[in-house]
């Protein structure tokens, strides 16, 4: 599994057997705040800061990789960007597990923090600059340690809330969230501290949106059989495929039933993940494959995707990459360099793309085309789009095609797209009157027309 950046410029070193990676967006946010903190007389209090926030989230990151591999994970790497890190295990844990692991980040800074009290008490500081230095250790190790603990979702301390209460009680940590960033908001608020109340607020809004559809998992009754129906785990399978949820979810549980302590229990509780994606639970499907046992003979590619379904892209790229690993196949790709994309990490996100052999090429143009939009070079990704609308006649991949035309102020070609897409069948009318790109687009005489005769 890497931990690959997509920028050029990224620092890579290990500590151990665990590779970090440093984007240059940490170093840029972090000076910027230094220098914010009122640090521009002396460029060495920049620097002292910016090597105070490396060392204490480096030790914060370490304390989850650490607890991670005394459970018996291995770490795929440390990545620092912007103003914060991630930890990649290489596969997931069960409830508690991971509640010990995301724990462990705050509580190392708090035992760094207390080194560092011990150190300062036997070893003053002389220099102004050493007593900033201490200042600032203490402000990110405690400070920013206890504001991560605080129980909002994706704060640390919402994670650990997450877990503690369980699948059954969703919506009532997304509440908390919602009460508690709103307090720290308006805290932040009165004592001007505009960015944190900016970014509370945010947090605030995403658990809000989150309940709208967040739904608490409700245990199912047991399954009363007379006697076991034979293959019910492949005929579940069969109807899943099917599109019949209902069947497929009563044939897992009577294979749940009737089956043996683990390959045979964990292929059945695979299944109730599966269907609780297609009935769009995916809070569900995290829930049954958190009983897989052991944690590590659970399907990296169920992970992903019950990870991505519940807007966790972050936690979804380690499974999504290992199951690159153990089943590669199409959807596997395909969600992987989605994953990869929304992480930023675009060249190894086309890597990828380009080196599976595909069956549908238009499928991997779609993903390249994404890949494009993301960097910013919308001529690419138009050229993309309509190769795979050529292949394909989806009239999506038209409507995409003429977008990214008009992004790049190519309004001609962006009109015939356009054209085409709604020759096509493209009837979402509404995002093609608010989408900002058309302006100059829907204001064609034709296109106005043909807008204007397709209106209910």
């Amino acid at each position: 599994m890497s931990t690959d950046s997509s920028s050029p410029f990224s620092w890579h070193f290990n500590l151990g057997r665990i590779p970090v990676v440093v984007e240059p967006s940490f170093w840029l946010i972090t000076a910027m705040f230094g220098m914010i903190g009122g640090r521009l007389d002396d460029w060495r209090f920049v620097v002292s800061w910016v090597a105070v926030c490396f060392v204490s989230i480096l030790i914060h990151e370490l304390g989850h990789a650490l607890m991670a591999m005394s459970l018996g994970c291995d770490v795929a790497g440390i990545r620092l960007y912007a103003f914060g890190g991630l930890t990649y295990p290489d596969r997931m844990l069960s409830r508690w597990r991971d509640v010990a692991v995301t724990a462990a980040g705050p509580f190392a800074g708090f035992l760094f923090g207390g080194v560092m009290i011990a150190v300062n008490y036997f070893v003053p500081p002389q220099t102004p600059l050493a007593r900033t230095i201490f200042t600032d250790l203490m402000f990110v190790n405690f400070g920013w340690g206890i504001i991560n603990l605080l129980p909002v979702l994706p704060l640390d301390g919402g994670q650990i809330l997450r877990g503690v209460l369980g699948p059954t009680r969703q919506r009532l940590t997304l509440w908390v969230g919602v009460i508690v960033a709103g307090a720290a908001t308006s805290l932040f608020l009165f004592i001007r501290a505009f960015f944190a109340a900016f970014m509370f607020g945010r947090m605030a809004f995403d658990c809000w949106q989150a309940l709208s559809v967040t739904h608490d998992v409700k245990p199912l009754p047991p399954v009363q059989t007379a006697e076991p129906e034979p293959e019910a785990l492949t005929r579940g399978w069969q109807a899943l495929r099917s599109g019949q949820e209902t069947e497929a979810a009563r044939l897992a549980h009577l294979a749940l039933s009737s089956a043996r302590p683990g390959a045979e229990t964990n292929a059945a509780r695979d299944l109730l993940a599966w269907v609780a994606l297609a009935e769009g639970n995916p809070r569900a499907a995290l829930s049954h494959l958190e009983k897989v046992q052991p944690p590590q003979d659970a399907r990296p590619f169920s992970w992903a995707m019950a990870y991505e379904a519940a807007g966790l892209p972050d936690r979804a790229l380690a499974p999504a990459l290992a199951a690159l690993e153990r089943e590669p196949s199409e959807a596997v790709v395909a969600l992987a360099v989605r994953l990869l994309v929304k992480a930023r990490r675009l060249e190894e996100a086309e890597r990828t793309a380009r080196d599976f052999s595909w069956k549908s090429l238009a499928r991997r143009d779609a993903l390249l085309a994404d890949i494009a939009v993301a960097r910013g070079d919308f001529d690419a990704a138009a050229a993309l789009f309509a190769a795979t609308f050529e292949s394909t006649g989806r009239a999506e991949e038209a409507y995409q095609a003429a977008l990214n035309h008009a992004r790049s102020a190519q309004l001609e070609r962006a009109a015939e797209w356009l054209k085409r897409a709604l020759d096509a069948g493209y009837d979402d009318l509404e995002a093609v009157g608010l989408e900002p790109a058309f302006a100059h687009v829907r204001s064609a005489p034709e296109i106005a027309a043909r807008l204007g005769q397709r209106k209910p």
